[in-house]
């Protein structure tokens, strides 16, 4: 049985790509990328920031505490695709990309790369500074990052990032890559390449990760030049080397991938054609194969291609919350952050 429910609805704004994960106290938090309300809808706009919310009932309800603002700046940079994670000490990061809005060219906007900041207190204050995690050498003009942190069980800090840019006169397509950190998100350093065709059929982008006991690092991509495949690549040591990318048969954009307790490997996705919404399929074997044929259809009712971005937990008696944005139904609809809570099948 699906249960709808609502996370944040604010007239004002326009709310969008969230990402949830459970404390160790038991508290669930949100963060989402929020932005003023617009005549026409866009990304590109310099009044976004991060914002979080939280439940201490399991997500029944989200007013806990005020929302706080996670991470903004100014005067014409925008914050975009928030994530969070709590690392074994406690400490929250939250990661994010960002771009200088122009003024006098509305809806065009230059990528600032993809960056981090620290909360030491389960995320009601955050720090002013925001760490840049950098791009290897050879890699476009920026870099961006729409899934969290991993910390892997040597303590050392994973971030998947990719390009949204490549470099002036290359044909390749768009590079999705690790950068790591062994000082707890302070500095990053190149790591592993996750996928990349030279011969640029192919864009990989907004990587997201999965690690498993085995030591397994899965990895699913969004390909922006198939009508947005999902593939996939995997890793034997903890990100430095990865398989060649892999088609799947899933279709959907972007992913987010979520170990359950039963072992099995969830990911939820946008399904971003007729009819609207949001989808989730798993796989019984570590992402050897994925049980396309039963599939799961979390919303159906979408207006419009603008929606999706899920991220999902788990919560102690087995249901699983699914995050994601969505729309009320009208021309002027509103933009919001919404949820559904579901039975593992």
């Amino acid at each position: 049985m699906l249960e709808h429910f609502t996370v944040y609805r604010n007239a004002d704004s326009y709310s969008a790509f969230p990402d949830i994960k459970q404390l160790a106290n038991g508290e669930l938090v949100i963060v989402f990328r929020e932005a003023l309300r617009r005549r026409q809808m866009t990304h590109l706009d310099s009044s976004s920031k991060a914002t979080l919310v939280r439940s201490n009932d399991g997500g029944q309800s989200w007013t806990a505490s005020p929302p706080v603002t996670v991470a903004e700046d100014g005067p014409d940079i925008g914050i975009q695709d928030p994530s969070i994670a709590q690392l074994r000490d406690g400490t929250l990061i939250s990661n994010f990309f960002k771009w200088q809005v122009y003024r006098d060219e509305p809806y065009t906007a230059e990528g600032l790369g993809a960056f981090v900041t620290i909360s030491k207190d389960n995320g009601y204050t955050w720090d002013k500074e925001h760490i840049n995690v950098g791009r290897p050498a050879g890699v476009g003009a920026w870099v961006s990052t729409t899934d969290a942190v991993l910390e892997l069980p040597s303590g050392d800090l994973l971030i998947p990032v990719y390009e949204n840019n490549s470099l002036e006169g290359e044909q390749g397509g768009h590079r999705a890559f690790l950068r790591k950190s062994t000082d707890k998100g302070q500095h990053w350093q190149d790591w592993g390449l996750i996928g990349y065709d030279p011969f640029g059929n192919h864009h990989f982008e907004e990587p997201t990760l999965a690690y498993l006991p085995s030591g397994k690092l899965v990895c699913i991509l969004r390909e922006d030049k198939r009508k947005e495949q999902a593939w996939q690549a995997d890793s034997w040591d903890e990100g430095k080397t990865w398989s060649l990318p892999r088609r799947l048969p899933i279709w959907g954009h972007p992913q987010h991938l979520l170990r359950l307790q039963s072992g099995k490997l969830l990911m939820t996705y946008g399904y971003r054609r007729p009819p609207y919404g949001v989808r989730a399929c798993l796989s019984h074997d570590d992402g050897v194969t994925w049980d396309l044929p039963h599939e799961l259809v979390l919303r159906s009712d979408g207006e419009h291609t603008d929606l999706g971005y899920p991220s999902s937990v788990q919560l102690a008696n087995g249901q699983i919350l699914t995050v994601y944005y969505f729309h009320e139904p009208g021309k002027n609809s509103i933009s919001y952050i919404a949820g559904t809570r579901y039975e593992e099948w």
